[in-house]
């Protein structure tokens, strides 16, 4: 079993997570915009809720997750490139999506329409509820069936 940690975010973590974010999204965002693209990310890690997961004492990728009195959404997950499709991804979603079950709170999540992840969210009960407002065109927000 794949056991993880969360850590905050130190004021220097900005240059690791923007090499991560950088690797996962540039080939799926038309026209990439770098300075929008980092003010993005800066204000993302600025956030409450925003964390880098460890794994095995090593930092593994970095994620920003908001939680209302309703809902937990996880706005972003990108993992190191030589942590994917290890199952990492996999348990960190079905940890999260027990932790949204007990509490009785429903579970999203935004995901370029391109992303590959998208099959993986669909294989773990997310459903496409449609565009979130106030995001770019080519994102979608899903929702776990059982939430």
């Amino acid at each position: 079993m794949i056991n993880f940690e969360f850590r905050r975010m130190t004021p220097g973590d900005f240059v690791y997570c923007w090499r991560i974010y950088g690797e996962a999204m540039a080939p799926l965002v038309a026209g990439w915009n770098e300075q929008a693209q980092r003010r993005m990310v800066e204000l993302a890690l600025g956030e409450e809720g925003a964390s880098i997961m460890v794994v095995d004492k090593s930092d593994a990728g970095w994620l920003h997750v908001s939680e209302t009195r309703f809902d937990i959404h996880l706005g972003h997950l990108y993992l190191e490139a030589d942590r994917r499709n290890q199952g990492l991804g996999t348990r960190f979603l079905q940890w999260m999506t027990e932790r949204a079950q007990r509490k009785g709170k429903a579970f999203t999540l935004d995901v370029m329409m391109n992303n590959r992840a998208r099959a993986l969210y669909e294989r773990l009960g997310f459903a496409a509820l449609g565009k979130p407002a106030g995001t770019s065109a080519g994102k979608i927000r899903m929702q776990h069936r059982a939430s």
